[in-house]
């Protein structure tokens, strides 16, 4: 019995082995510049697989570019970095937001973007937005919110959305303040109070789901929405599933519209398309308690 069970680990840990060896995989994919750097967004990042075309880019020179989302009109000025980063300025509370914007922050923004009644006079949180915050930045020049907050780790993040920001006239009320938020106490501030927090791609690390969890359930009111994009990858985003079910109503969504659906086949077409890993499910929790 005692041989089994080793057994049973050694599979497991082979495994998960395995599957952290491929994330890392598509880390070290993404940065690997093209010696030939052109002017598009895209050659940020030379990822196999780039985006599902949610974004239109207009360059404006020195990093800047005005982005919309093709269901909207509403547009802002991001600051897209082009920098190089060795695998170990990756670790921790890392850099994989300033490689580019990943397919989940494209898919985030779409969603919200075709939602934006979700957030109506709402206080709403993005946190980990990376080097843009670009879903956060959208709905803040939509008008809706009553407040907006832009968080990120790292703080070359910050810095760029901050840099970003100078750049949009947006409603001073709905984007005043950017945070880092990489450790707990920064949190205790800002217990309870908001309606609407959104992140994407933040269930990446093993270790970092209990503390978004611990976040997600600090920073909102009862009742609160909490909107978690991320691809499956290998049982991570079902795995964060299960660990809200005691604290939150869970509702999630594979399927979106006709549009996306259509651009998630054209996708399907590129060899180096992954669906595992680069499909972004959004998760919608609903905070038990009554306000």
């Amino acid at each position: 019995m005692t041989g089994a069970n080793t057994e049973s680990s050694e599979s497991e840990g082979e495994r998960q082995g395995t599957v952290a060896r491929r994330r890392w995989r598509i880390l070290a994919e993404a940065l690997q510049r093209s010696n030939n750097r052109d002017a598009s967004p895209d050659s940020v990042s030379t990822r196999k697989f780039q985006s599902f075309g949610l974004l239109l880019f207009e360059e404006l020179g020195q990093e800047f570019y005005s982005v919309r989302c093709i269901n909207s009109d509403f547009k802002v000025i991001v600051r897209l970095l082009r920098r190089d980063f060795s695998p170990s300025q990756l670790t921790g509370f890392n850099n994989t937001g300033n490689v580019c914007i990943w397919p989940s922050e494209e898919i985030l923004t779409y969603y919200c973007l075709s939602n934006l009644k979700i957030f109506s006079g709402k206080s709403v949180l993005e946190l980990g937005g990376g080097m843009t915050s670009l879903a956060g930045m959208l709905v803040a020049a939509s008008g809706v919110v009553s407040k907006m907050v832009l968080t990120d780790g790292n703080a070359l993040s910050v810095s760029n959305v901050k840099v970003s920001l100078q750049k949009n006239s947006l409603p001073v009320e709905t984007c005043a303040r950017v945070l880092r938020w990489g450790v707990a106490e920064e949190v205790s501030p800002h217990q309870g109070k908001f309606d609407v927090a959104m992140c994407a791609d933040c269930l990446f690390f093993d270790d970092g789901r209990d503390s978004l969890l611990l976040t997600l359930l600090a920073v909102l009111r009862p009742g609160g929405t909490a909107l978690v994009v991320a691809p499956a990858r290998s049982g991570t985003f079902h795995c964060f599933a299960s660990m809200c079910r005691p604290h939150f109503r869970v509702a999630i969504v594979e399927k979106y519209d006709h549009v996306v659906d259509q651009l998630a086949q054209k996708s399907a077409r590129d060899p180096h398309y992954n669906h595992n890993l680069h499909f972004p499910l959004l998760m919608v929790l609903k905070k038990i308690g009554t306000n």
